[in-house]
């Protein structure tokens, strides 16, 4: 029974016209049969909404001064690239620092080291407080669309990614 009252209830409310929907239509004339009784406004307001979001990956610090062959070692860590596709995740970056020539190296938050290597004309030097970007419709950070920002006003794009494996 409580549920044939809700259904009445709603159905009904639903059914109503406001005052701003009924303002919607005019009356018009009928001295010509073939006009229709009832004309909407013709003069519409239009709304515009835009939403622009920035993504800031930070610069990593460098690792923290080690003692004797520690030190040693850390400097001469030699990385293998390998390939890897034309798009990242930018929930999966977590901060970038300037690597040699023109590359930038992106940590991800998982600790994995991926070097981008930047257009021609720039350079990763640029990037050493970091690097931001405006989000992509698909969330994705990808090879010869999107740009990366730097805070010293540069602007690049990427022309591939490598994945860095220790060897």
């Amino acid at each position: 029974m409580r549920a044939l009252m809700v259904f009445i209830f709603v159905t009904v409310g639903l059914t109503t016209l406001s005052h701003s929907a009924l303002a919607d239509f005019q009356v018009t004339a009928a001295q010509n049969p073939f006009t229709p009784l009832f004309g909407l406004k013709t003069d519409f307001d239009q709304v515009r909404i835009d939403q622009r979001v920035i993504i800031r990956l930070p610069s990593q610090p460098a690792p923290p001064a080690a003692v004797g062959a520690q030190r040693q070692s850390l400097a001469k860590i030699e990385y293998k690239e390998k390939k890897i596709g034309k798009c990242l995740w930018l929930d999966r970056l977590g901060g970038s620092r300037p690597g040699p020539d023109r590359t930038l190296e992106l940590l991800t938050r998982d600790g994995i080291l991926i070097r981008a290597f930047l257009s021609e004309g720039c350079l990763a030097r640029e990037f050493y407080a970091g690097a931001y970007m405006e989000r992509s419709y698909d969330g994705k950070l990808c090879v010869d669309r999107d740009m990366l920002h730097a805070r010293t006003g540069a602007k690049c794009q990427i022309d591939k990614f490598r994945l860095l494996i220790p060897r």
